[in-house]
């Protein structure tokens, strides 16, 4: 985590500071996530429900949405369909990050760039930040 953690320090410093935002109804988890993302660096809003995410996504303009896929109400498949609409996202990254493998075809299919699994290496997550941060041609330098 040691070139992760330099990478978001610099961010900080310079304009460029990621934003994610991270939509869970477990709200132990997604606060857990959103702190972990601010200890790097990153500017993030936490919100429990699709319906929160749509509202506060476009003033926000989130290069990072993680999305959980089984939330009530909007889950995270309609949710990511309703993001994608908006002109902001074209330049997101959406992480479908959710506690079952049996999601991983419907979310490549959903046009999520990551599937995660809740409890799995938290490498696999930092490995995603990091490349935002290190940049790809598309997001963030550090």
């Amino acid at each position: 985590m040691g070139m992760l953690l330099e990478c978001a320090h610099a961010a900080a410093k310079g304009r460029n500071v990621l934003r994610c935002l991270v939509v869970d109804d477990n709200r132990d988890g997604a606060t857990s996530l959103g702190a972990y993302l601010s200890i790097l660096g990153a500017h993030v809003r936490v919100v429990f429900s699709g319906s929160e995410a749509i509202e506060i996504a476009p003033a926000f303009r989130p290069q990072l949405v993680v999305l959980d896929i089984n939330m009530p109400g909007l889950n995270g498949f309609e949710t990511a369909e309703r993001l994608k609409l908006q002109a902001w996202s074209a330049a997101a990254i959406f992480v479908a990050h959710t506690a079952s493998h049996a999601f991983r075809r419907a979310a490549a299919a959903a046009g999520f760039h990551h599937f995660l699994v809740k409890g799995g290496s938290i490498a696999d997550f930092d490995a995603i930040v990091a490349h935002l941060l290190i940049g790809n041609g598309r997001q963030l330098s550090c």
